[in-house]
């Protein structure tokens, strides 16, 4: 029963095991986790949720094999029992998504947007499928085991199998403090004592929202866990002449895509010379555009949206870029290409999680009724664009 580690939350900082410095695991597991630049893992994933007294369900299942480097590079593979497999890979510039099932895949110009995740956590209003993302919060929740720890012990052994071969390790749990919303954590992880290799991680979490308590458990039996250099070739898509190019896939995780046909969330920001913008105010075709200086797909596609927005602003089409970078940076770079483009100061990100934005460019074309009519995901050409802009009568 899930409830049951609960009884856990008042254990105290056991006295020290002879066979197992735990104290000192934790803290090198942390700080090895915590400035890993690149790692990958596959692993068994089970999560189930428990609400009140209510009984516990399973929530998501599946296999997952998941690695990240530096410069928006990943790899995400899962296997759900209940649904397509499917795969997304990004090498920084370029990004591919792949449907098994259908033997079809997209292919974008787009770069990742990196360290929200890291900092919300999983959300049930995200797009993406349930064990994506909590896939995505083990690194940051081993990062943070360390610092957030409140009281530890060695909690006896568990046989694993880690690499193929059955092992008898040592089980570490760690309990968190309570976080700002009066949530607590339990990790549970069966470690190699010599290498603090990881083959099993239990993480269960704790809230109450209006009196009643709310439980959620992952459970990951990890077949690898590496932290160091990838090779490169994990991040690039090759496809077979077996499998077809489509413009676009019904996958978890194509964020943006929720808002084609839907009234486009209004927000107020800044330009980045201070002139207040309300989206809802314009009454006119209205082309977002969110990108950054270190995008290289952005850099590409942003001549293209000036030489639009020269044609077209006559003719009552707003073009607007949006920009989470330091105001400098982003004024430094236009000034640079010579671009004119007015660009919304969204350094606070309210905008780009309003619309689910986690790659760049992602351009959203709204009509002047405020309908969302477009959504392009990744740098388009010209002609394209062009062709969109029809939709809205431009």
């Amino acid at each position: 029963m899930i409830l049951r580690w609960l009884l856990l939350l008042a254990i105290p900082l056991l006295a020290q095991s002879p066979s197992f410095d735990y104290r000192k695991a934790i803290v090198d597991l942390g700080a090895r986790f915590e400035n890993a630049k690149e790692y990958s893992f596959e692993a068994d994933l089970q999560l189930v949720g428990q609400r009140g007294t209510q009984p516990g369900r399973e929530l998501a299942r599946g296999k997952v094999k998941l690695a990240v480097a530096p410069d928006g590079k990943y790899l995400l593979h899962l296997t759900p029992v209940d649904k397509d497999e499917y795969m997304l890979i990004s090498n920084g510039q370029k990004s591919w998504a792949y449907v098994p099932k259908l033997k079809q895949y997209t292919e974008q110009e787009e770069a990742a947007v990196t360290g929200e995740d890291d900092e919300d956590g999983p959300s049930g209003s995200d797009e993406r499928d349930l064990a994506e993302s909590f896939a995505r919060q083990v690194m940051p929740t081993l990062a943070r085991l360390a610092k957030t720890a409140y009281a530890a012990d060695v909690n006896g052994v568990v046989e694993v199998k880690y690499e193929g071969k059955k092992q008898r390790w040592p089980v570490l749990r760690v309990q968190s403090r309570r976080d700002d919303r009066e949530g607590q954590n339990l990790t549970q992880l069966a470690v190699n004592p010599e290498t603090l290799d990881i083959g099993r991680m239990i993480w269960s979490n704790v809230s109450t929202s209006n009196g009643e308590k709310f439980v959620i458990q992952m459970t990951l039996n990890f077949e690898t866990f590496r932290t160091g250099s990838l090779p490169e070739s994990t991040f690039t898509f090759t496809p077979t002449n077996k499998i077809k190019l489509v413009e676009s896939l019904p996958i978890p995780g194509q964020t943006g895509s929720f808002l084609l046909n839907q009234p486009a969330p209004d927000f107020e920001l800044k330009t980045l010379d201070g002139d207040k913008v309300r989206l809802s105010e314009l009454r006119k075709p209205v082309l977002l555009s969110f990108w950054a200086s270190w995008c290289g797909p952005c850099r590409r596609e942003l001549p293209r949206l000036e030489k639009l927005n020269a044609e077209y602003k006559s003719k009552g089409l707003v073009i607007l870029g949006v920009n989470d970078e330091e105001k400098s940076t982003a004024r430094k770079f236009l000034a640079k290409e010579g671009l004119s483009i007015p660009t919304l100061d969204d350094a606070a990100r309210k905008v780009h999680r309003l619309y689910r934005v986690r790659s760049i460019p992602s351009v959203f074309l709204i009509d002047a009724s405020g309908k969302v009519v477009k959504f392009f995901k990744g740098a388009r050409e010209e002609a394209e664009l062009r062709a969109a802009l029809k939709s809205v009568g431009l």
